[in-house]
């Protein structure tokens, strides 16, 4: 996954005409449109200036990846960290299923260097990430921060680090960063952002939970007034003003639940781009019912989105995009970033003409009206990585939640196939006959499964799954000639 620019140019247009971000979080040079978390940033300030290692978790929804980027980064830039100074070169990166490779990037990005000459050099000892920061940073004596954003991947993305190295590749990470912020020679500091309920995965990495119980930070919950900060803050920066009562209605609904706050951020959004459209001397409620309101202002502009597209057959590859790009783990809906080459194969887009058609749909859902879709490269090549913004559009999005449902029954339609594949291999199993085979066969055409979609559930095994799918139609045709052959006779 593409090393994330850190991009502290403002581009106060874009900001003003787009004060609420949606989905995603929001940016560094975005700060000045994020309030609230004044308070909280100035706690990760402390944590960080202590320890040099910073965790901060929370629940999804519960705002990390903005309060580190658009919070943290830029107090940090603005010196605020005691001790250490404005110099920083600061580099973001996301675990993805070879977190080395990214954070090679990441360094690469920051410092000029070759990212194969940083790869070497992390690959080779648990030392590495401090020789390659001071190969980052080399004689300038500013400060290196890592931000490992979203670090729960590296646990998600678990089955595929395990088929190729047995595990060995995280846990070298890990240990480099635990290394790099015990060590004083080398001014390097690292933020990690994760969901909480993968707190006790990290049990899996020596030291790692000792140095979580030091450098922990679990988000508050916004107060009231803070969440009044939030809405109110980017309508007087952009100019505009809202309604006392449509504050007070937004805070009614959001509640104190912080999965709400994107939700919140999403209806502000789509409410400020109504009142811009209608016009009016206030931002008022009936912008916001016509969006929606919190409950369905995402769910409808999704759909919005979705109906742009006209075509039977951009319709139906939207869907398998989508499909593509999410996953159920234990039962749950969740995100499931995939890298585009990944997805052009999964999709079956073989041609350019058909990768544009893919490109085209991408395009349409990470407009900046949109924000449902985010890419590690706007230019969208091959090694982009594609990512839904927040899992709240899983959530509330009824056309996507259907497809989800989907795309989780004919992958366990696959993983049954692939268990009977591995028990024939012992002789302890056979072929397959109906009703689950025509199920099976049915699925594999309708659902378009293929090599790169059957990766996604079971590396290396898509040959055999065909083989056996082959063969069991095959056995079926012979039962079928026979009964007619008796039936003749």
């Amino acid at each position: 996954m593409p090393a994330i620019d850190v991009d502290r140019r403002i581009d106060l247009g874009a900001a003003l005409a787009h004060p609420f971000p949606g989905l995603r979080p929001f940016e560094p040079n975005e700060s000045f449109l994020f309030f609230g978390r004044e308070a909280h940033t100035r706690e990760l300030l402390r944590r960080l200036g202590e320890h040099r290692m910073l965790a901060v978790v929370g629940t999804s929804g519960s705002g990390k990846s903005s309060l580190v980027r658009a919070g943290l980064l830029p107090a940090l830039y603005s010196g605020h960290l005691a001790g250490a100074g404005t110099g920083w070169r600061i580099a973001v990166m996301r675990p993805g299923s070879a977190p080395l490779d990214e954070l090679a990037k990441s360094l690469g990005a920051v410092g000029g260097e070759p990212a194969a000459a940083l790869r070497a050099r992390l690959g080779s000892t648990s030392l590495g990430l401090v020789d390659a920061a001071r190969m980052t940073v080399g004689a300038s004596r500013e400060n290196l921060l890592l931000v490992v954003d979203q670090f729960e991947e590296l646990f998600r993305f678990r089955r595929e680090r395990e088929t190729a190295d047995g595990g060995a590749e995280a846990s070298l990470f890990v240990a480099s960063l635990l290394e790099a912020v015990e060590q004083l020679e080398t001014p390097v500091y690292v933020a990690i952002t994760m969901r909480s309920d993968f707190l006790g995965d990290c049990a899996q990495f020596t030291g790692l939970p000792e140095a979580l119980n030091q450098s922990q930070y679990l988000i508050p919950r916004l107060t009231r007034e803070q969440r009044r900060e939030a809405i109110e803050g980017p309508v007087r920066v952009a100019g505009a003003a809202i309604a006392p009562r449509l504050v007070q209605r937004l805070l009614n609904d959001a509640g104190d639940d912080p999965d709400q706050l994107p939700i919140l951020q999403h209806a502000l959004m789509s409410t400020f781009r109504i009142w811009k459209e209608e016009g009016g001397p206030q931002i008022d409620l009936r912008h916001y019912d016509k969006a929606g309101g919190l409950r369905d202002a995402l769910n409808r502009h999704a759909q919005s989105a979705y109906s742009r597209l006209t075509e039977a057959s951009d319709r139906a590859l939207c869907e398998r995009i989508f499909r593509c790009l999410t996953t159920t783990e234990a039962g749950r809906a969740v995100r499931r970033p995939s890298r585009l080459g990944r997805i052009y194969g999964v999709v079956g887009a073989a041609s350019e003409t058909e990768r544009e058609r893919v490109r085209m749909v991408l395009r349409l859902f990470m407009e900046a009206d949109n924000s449902f879709l985010v890419a590690s490269d706007p230019a969208l090549g091959d090694d982009a990585v594609i990512d839904i913004s927040h899992e709240s559009l899983i959530r509330k999005w009824e056309t996507l939640q259907d497809w989800v449902r989907e795309e989780a029954e004919s992958a366990s339609w696959y993983q049954d196939v692939l268990n009977s594949v591995r028990l024939r291999r012992t002789a302890e199993g056979g072929l397959w006959g109906d009703p689950e085979l025509s199920t099976a066969l049915r699925r594999k055409k309708t659902d378009g499964w293929n090599e790169e979609w059957g990766e996604q559930y079971g590396a290396g095994e898509w040959a055999e799954a065909v083989s056996f799918l082959d063969a069991s139609a095959a056995k079926r045709r012979r039962t079928r000639l026979v009964a007619m052959a008796i039936v003749l006779v």
